[in-house]
């Protein structure tokens, strides 16, 4: 999604809001400074929302009835409203009733819990609230894919960066004997400083040269790779998934999601129907789409009895019952529309058929209803029953808003998320906005998927190749000195230095007073090294294994860091929310990152342990 798409999106959602406050807040319409948007078809809950009432309480249970009566299960326009204060009323009153107008939307409930907090004198409850808020983000279908696009995201950012950091480190790790074969090449009298320029020049070429972040990177696996150990080129392979995973597949998956409405504009248009506001182009698609579209035919079915035109309605129905015969939110739908045509019977067996299909208790508080009018009282009590023995919490509130108006009430069932779901996320994907994530650190060829891939794989696999007949500087086991097979040959195999075997292992020709001030010397430098090494551990991310000499430690501590500074930075979400996630995006993405650093400090205390041990 592009930064023009992101606006739009803002600013669709935000005309939205300010056209439901013209359409919902009466008496309290500003006057307009600009061009006005266009505005959305509530299917008559405007009227029903300016009509006189006794109390905001009364008039949002009017509102909840019309709405629940289309199918409309979550008004966030009107709660959007409400929350904003066009209407009169302490704040956690109105955050009680904008709960009751959109109950499945995060943004709302956590505004409810923030008004808990201040104004309720309630913290348990907030924080009941908040956690609620989280809970009903699978059920809101534009939070779900703001949420998911978010976390991908995020995750492919901790996945690149710590992949990246601990290419870097073990590149670093690996420099000095690196370096120190690379001037042999040269001349073996090569000085310190001309064979670290030469390295470094061998490393940067491909950055100069325009690739980048990535190039740079690919530059460091290289040296890694050639020069490492073992088992740090099998972590390096670890941290290479992690960058290609982090770099192009998530952020790929990522897009889909975000942009699932931009690719398929006939779901889009279905799903502005269920919740109730269309556009004159969300009507418009739908129309062109339905003879051929059975998610559009729903959604103009559902606009046809919103617009009062039964007829069409039940035509609409009797056509997609025809196509999805057990479907049982089409028969509860249909049922509600033949009970309104005055049809009891094909109503009440199309509501026993979407009973039986589903086992919802609100297709079953409907068949209530149905045998109500047709004065089945046995057939009533025993529908009901039932109903609450399933949900008597749901059923409850239903009670609640029919007894707001004793006229039949009957409640439309929302279109499936589930079918939402599979058309937008099935339809082709588009790499505009992982394209655009990782052009300020792949600008050159390596940008493309193709490329990339098989550098940073062929880098990998032919350095590891290269690197098994590299005999490169070794570590002395007792001085830490490096040691180079070929500078000094004397030392052979030995895991020592010529010093050190002479010291520890032929004593008898050293002077006793010099052997033992030469290890106390040896023992000092040894617990620098140590605390140095304790600080390196503590405070590079992944330091911690390759110290450890166990370097897919320090992979998944690279990760996990990344992971968990993504998260606390970009709390707010790496694309603006539109309007429907509120306090519950940083909460979500907070509580990611903090448990991302726990774990991380999880592996540091075992990579410490580790390294003791050794």
């Amino acid at each position: 999604m592009t930064r023009r798409v992101r606006k739009r999106a803002v600013a669709g959602r935000l005309a939205l809001v300010v056209a439901a406050m013209g359409l919902l807040a009466g008496p309290q319409r500003a006057r307009a400074q600009e061009p006005a948007a266009p505005a959305p078809q509530f299917g008559g809950l405007e009227t029903v929302w300016r009509a006189p009432s006794p109390s905001l309480e009364a008039r949002v249970l009017r509102t909840r009835r019309a709405a629940l009566e289309q199918g409309v299960w979550s008004l966030d326009a009107a709660a959007q409203v409400l929350l904003a204060g066009a209407v009169a009323g302490e704040p956690l009153e109105r955050a009680e009733e904008a709960l009751r107008l959109a109950p499945d939307t995060p943004a709302v409930r956590m505004e409810y819990a923030r008004a808990l907090w201040l104004h309720g004198g309630a913290p348990v409850t907030a924080l009941r609230a908040a956690i609620a808020a989280l809970v009903v983000i699978p059920r809101h279908v534009e939070a779900s894919l703001w949420f998911g696009g978010n976390a991908l995201l995020i995750l492919a950012i901790g996945l690149a960066a710590g992949g990246l950091f601990f290419i870097a480190l073990t590149a670093v790790a690996v420099a000095p004997p690196a370096a120190h074969v690379l001037g042999d090449l040269i001349s073996r009298d090569l000085p310190g400083f001309a064979r670290t320029a030469l390295l470094a020049a061998l490393v940067l070429l491909p950055w100069v040269l325009g690739e980048g972040l990535l190039g740079l990177a690919v530059a460091l696996l290289a040296l890694g790779s050639v020069f490492g150990s073992l088992r740090q080129r099998v972590a390096l392979g670890v941290a290479v998934a992690a960058v290609w995973a982090g770099g192009w597949l998530l952020p790929n998956l990522a897009g889909a999601t975000l942009g699932a409405f931009q690719r398929d504009p006939v779901a889009e248009a279905a799903y502005a129907s269920a919740r109730g506001a269309v556009l004159a182009q969300d009507l418009a698609r739908l129309e062109a789409a339905a003879p051929n579209d059975l998610l559009a035919a729903r959604a103009r079915a559902i606009q046809a009895k919103r617009s009062g035109n039964l007829a069409q309605a039940d035509a609409e129905y009797r056509r997609l019952l025809r196509a999805l015969p057990n479907d049982p939110v089409i028969a509860n739908n249909a049922a509600n529309v033949r009970l309104a045509l005055g049809h009891m019977g094909d109503a009440i067996d199309l509501y026993r058929q979407a009973a039986s299909e589903s086992g919802s208790p609100i297709v079953l508080f409907n068949l209530a209803q149905a045998h109500g009018l047709t004065f089945q009282v046995d057939e009533l009590s025993r529908a009901l029953s039932r109903a609450q023995e399933l949900d008597g919490e749901a059923v409850a509130r239903l009670s609640e808003l029919q007894r707001s108006d004793n006229a039949a009430f009957v409640v439309d069932l929302p279109l499936p998320a589930s079918l939402l779901w599979r058309r937008m996320l099935g339809a082709a994907g588009s790499e505009t906005l992982a394209a655009q994530l990782r052009a300020p650190f792949v600008p050159g060829h390596l940008a493309e998927r193709r490329a990339a891939g098989l550098a940073l794989c062929g880098v990998a696999l032919s350095g590891s190749i290269i690197g098994l007949g590299v005999r490169a500087r070794r570590g002395c086991g007792r001085c830490r000195r490096l040691l180079c097979p070929r500078c000094e040959p004397r030392s052979g195999d030995r895991d020592v230095c010529e010093s050190c075997f002479q010291l520890f292992y032929k004593s008898e020709n050293a002077d006793r007073n010099l052997r033992m001030a030469r290890i106390e010397t040896l023992r000092k430098r040894e617990r620098r090294r140590n605390r140095l090494a304790w600080a390196v551990a503590v405070g590079v991310p992944g330091a911690a294994g390759l110290l450890a000499r166990q370097p897919l430690r320090g992979v998944l501590g690279a990760v996990l860091f990344a992971l968990a500074a993504a998260s606390i930075v970009l709390r707010d979400g790496v694309v603006s929310d539109p309007l429907v996630a509120g306090a519950a995006g940083p909460i979500a993405f907070t509580g990611l990152g903090t448990l991302a650093m726990l774990a991380y400090a999880l592996v540091l205390a075992t990579s410490l342990a580790a390294r003791r041990r050794a």
